[in-house]
């Protein structure tokens, strides 16, 4: 019965080998390895044997190139030969199936290859190598006939150890295949408004000038919403680049889109100027609203129009860029403290203020939560709102305290992993993007004028005039919003307290 028992917990033991470069020798039949333990309690897998005797009798037996059993746990009387470092190569025996035919593919260490039993044969020096690549290049001659990149893998033939392969590719181009050129580091802004032709600024104007603010003003409201989205629309898709990317621009970005160059490393810039055409957006809708010291049936009728922008942008043209950055100045502290504005918009203006309410606010949640793709189909955008993606990406630290949406959100952490995972798939594709918005604007004509003002560089300088557009970023903004509060409380005073009085 014992030795039954063993005979079915032997059938179980662990038969891993250690392979020393080649196989194991049949034993002798008269040489008996199965240990018989003293107790019914049997040791099985990988532990060691714990009988002396049987120890001496396996290393006594054992010679080099022998492969010994896990469940027997003996260590290797001698450790495998490391490769030799042969300064030279030799010619395998024959080429895998699986690389191409002219690929020169040879191995290091011969030495070692010659010890396992594999012909020795003359050795030959490697060519094609990146090496005499680079000398023939410094001497200014033509390259090697198989130029490529040489590249040290390992390669295992089942019969010993690991073997240190070279293998040298052809990566040459082909014909009708494109060169590849090195993407360029883009360092210095799109935007250049002192270097800006514009046919409504002098060469040098000073910030938030009365008559270019009244010109602006008179153009807005002349155009109809759906053209005013338009012309946004246009201008945000030369910005992004998904329209109007030349060929050479295709070969600076290393991509096709710039959807695609933002989610990059070196898209810095271009993210760099996508916040600031953002922001710049934003207070000028602002300066827009609150510029107005006309009646108050007239700020009103301004805050109508541009809540029908709005709707223009999110229905018509699917520019969820520009949507953003007016449903950012609308909720700017400066402009929903004008309580009378809003109850005469609410008054005059009822079916719009309703729109905003309840439906353009909670749009604008979803929109900043990441689950745009839940109610709006991907046919329908042209732009997408690219702006939680480039601000997580550019911000040097974040505050549970900021001002978007996952610092100040309990589902912070699923809002960001939203985001990112939209961006993957709006590189994805980016291609779509362009066709609907080929689409969107297939027959449009744009008005000279109100193209200008939809400009980046123009609202730059209508803002903070020649010199100040070149002034640091955060000072600019520091300094506007502090503008922004004292025209809001021009407009409508702030109550004064009993305690004052």
């Amino acid at each position: 019965m014992q030795d039954r028992r063993a005979f079915s917990l032997k059938a179980h033991q662990s038969e891993s080998y250690l392979p020393l470069g080649c196989k194991l020798p049949p034993q002798s039949p008269g040489v008996d390895t199965s240990p018989r333990p003293n107790s019914p309690v049997f040791r099985t897998g990988s532990e060691p044997t714990l009988n002396p005797a049987l120890v001496r009798r396996v290393s006594s037996d054992a010679r080099a190139g022998e492969a010994l059993r896990g469940s027997d746990s003996q260590l290797c009387p001698k450790p495998p030969p490391k490769p030799c470092k042969a300064p030279f190569l030799k010619a395998p025996p024959s080429p895998s199936t699986w690389l191409n035919s002219e690929a020169n593919y040879c191995e290091l260490n011969p030495a070692f290859a010659a010890g396992c039993d594999r012909g020795a044969r003359p050795p030959i020096c490697a060519q094609d190598s990146y090496v005499e690549l680079l000398k023939a290049k410094q001497n200014g001659g033509p390259g090697p006939r198989n130029s490529g990149t040489s590249y040290l893998i390992l390669e295992d033939d089942g019969a010993g150890p690991w073997e240190a392969v070279a293998m040298q590719v052809d990566r040459r181009p082909e014909k009708g295949e494109a060169e590849f050129v090195l993407p360029r580091l883009e360092t210095a802004s799109s935007f250049r408004p002192n270097d800006f032709e514009s046919k409504l600024l002098p060469p040098e104007n000073k910030p938030l000038e009365m008559a270019m603010l009244k010109r602006a003003k008179e153009l807005f409201t002349k155009h109809d919403p759906k053209v005013i989205a338009q012309h946004m629309l246009s201008t945000d898709c030369v910005v992004t680049r998904i329209l109007e990317v030349s060929e050479e621009m295709r070969k600076n970005m290393g991509v096709n889109s710039g959807l695609e160059l933002i989610t990059l490393p070196y898209g810095h810039q271009l993210r760099l100027d996508i916040i600031e055409r953002h922001n710049t957006m934003a207070i000028g809708i602002a300066v827009d609203i609150l510029g107005c010291t006309g009646t108050l049936e007239d700020r009103a009728a301004t805050l109508n129009r541009i809540i029908q922008v709005a709707v223009e942008l999110k229905d018509s043209m699917g520019d969820l860029y520009s949507f953003s950055a007016i449903m950012k100045a609308l909720e700017m502290p400066q402009i929903t403290r004008l309580e009378k504005t809003w109850t005469a918009l609410r008054h005059q203006y009822t079916q719009t203020a309703i729109l905003y309410e309840k439906q353009l606010k909670p749009f604008s949640k979803i929109l900043h939560e990441g689950r745009e793709s839940t109610c709006v189909p991907p046919n329908k955008i042209s732009v997408p709102l690219l702006m939680p993606l480039v601000t997580l990406m550019e911000r040097q630290a974040v505050t549970f305290e900021g001002t978007d949406m996952w610092e100040k959100n309990d589902e912070s952490c699923e809002i960001m992993l939203n985001h990112l995972a939209t961006a993957r798939l709006m590189t994805e594709t980016a291609d779509s993007y362009r066709m609907n918005a080929e689409r969107i604007l297939e027959g449009f004509q744009p008005d000279e004028e109100m193209s200008e003002i939809f400009k980046t560089e123009f609202q730059m300088r209508l803002l903070w005039g020649s010199k100040g557009a070149q002034v640091n970023q955060t000072e600019r903004y520091e300094k506007f919003n502090q503008i922004l509060t004292a025209l809001s409380r021009k407009l409508e005073p702030p109550p004064i307290k009993q305690a004052e009085l």
